[in-house]
C-alpha cells in the first residue's frame, strides 16, 4: 500500500503479518524444490518426510524474517520524514538515555509480539504442514487418500488422514485405515489421538525425536500402531512391532 503511513501498532503488526504465505504455497515451493518422484517417495518415504519438514521450516524462518523487516520498515515510515532530526536532537540533550528508550518502546513491543505471534503460527503450521505432505505423498505414489472436512472432521475427530476415504472410513471402517499425525508428542498427546475402535487400523505418525520406551508403550497399550523416523527405529525400538519406520508405511497399506 503505498504513500500510506501506519500509526496502530496493530496495524503495523498486521501488514507485517502479510509477509508469511500459506501452508500450501510454502508446501508447494519445498515440493518444487526437493525434486521429488515416485520412486524416491516409495523407497524413502520417511527420510523425504524428515527433509521436507527440515526445509518446509527454514522457508517458514525465511518468512519471518522479512515480516521482521517489514515491521521495521512500517515502523520507520510512521515515525514521519523528521525522524533523522528528532534522534540527533535527542541525542544532544542531558537524558538521552531515557528519552531513546521513550522513543523505542513500541518498536521494541511489537517486535516482541509479532515474534510471539510467528512462534506460535510456526508450531500451528507445522503441524498442518506435516499432516498435508503425507496426505500429499500418499497420493502421489498412488495410495488414495484424504483429510476429512466438514461433518466428516467432526465425525472422525481426532484422524487427520483416511484411506480411501471418509465415506468408507464411515460406512466401513473394517476396510479403511485411519492415520493420525503428529509431528511432536507433547504433554497432552493421549489426548490428542484417537480411540481405536472395533477391527480399526489406526497409526500413529511422528517425527518426534524424543519418543521414549515409556511411551511407545502407551501408545500400544491405546492399540495404536506408531511410525517413527526410520534411525529411530533401527537405535531404541527394534524389538518393538508396533514400531515401524516410516519408510515401511507405503507398502504396509498399499493393499487399502
Amino acid at each position: 500500500m503505498p504513500n500510506r503511513r501506519y500509526y496502530s501498532p496493530e496495524d503495523i503488526i498486521k501488514e507485517a503479518k502479510k509477509q508469511i504465505p500459506g501452508v500450501d504455497r510454502i508446501i508447494e515451493e519445498t515440493w518444487e524444490e526437493l525434486g521429488l518422484n515416485e520412486e524416491i517417495i516409495k523407497n524413502a518415504f520417511g527420510l523425504v518426510l524428515i527433509e521436507f519438514d527440515r526445509l518446509a521450516t527454514e522457508k517458514f524462518r525465511y518468512y519471518e524474517t522479512k515480516a521482521l523487516k517489514r515491521l521495521a520498515e512500517l515502523w520507520l515510515e510512521s515515525q514521519g520524514p523528521n525522524l533523522k532530526e528528532n534522534l540527533k536532537a535527542v541525542l544532544e540533550s542531558q537524558d538521552f538515555i531515557n528519552k531513546l528508550a521513550s522513543m523505542f518502546v513500541e518498536f521494541a513491543y511489537m517486535v516482541q509480539r509479532l515474534e510471539k505471534d510467528l512462534g506460535n503460527m510456526r508450531k500451528a503450521r507445522g503441524g498442518k504442514t506435516f499432516e498435508k505432505v503425507i496426505c500429499g505423498l500418499l497420493n502421489f505414489i498412488g495410495i488414495s487418500c484424504e483429510i476429512p472436512t466438514g461433518e466428516y472432521r467432526e465425525r472422525l475427530r481426532r484422524i487427520d488422514i483416511v484411506i480411501p476415504n471418509s465415506v468408507e472410513a464411515l460406512e466401513n471402517p473394517d476396510k479403511a485405515v485411519f492415520i493420525t499425525c503428529k509431528r511432536t508428542l507433547r504433554e497432552r498427546w493421549r489426548q490428542e489421538v484417537p480411540t481405536v475402535g472395533p477391527n480399526q487400523r489406526v497409526y500413529l505418525l511422528t517425527l518426534d525425536e524424543e519418543l521414549s520406551q515409556e511411551k511407545a508403550n502407551e501408545i500400544r497399550s491405546l492399540g495404536l500402531i506408531v511410525y517413527v523416523r526410520d534411525d529411530l527405529k533401527q537405535s531404541r525400538f527394534s524389538s518393538k512391532s508396533w514400531v515401524r519406520k516410516l519408510s515401511d508405511l507405503p507398502k504396509d497399506i498399499s493393499p487399502y
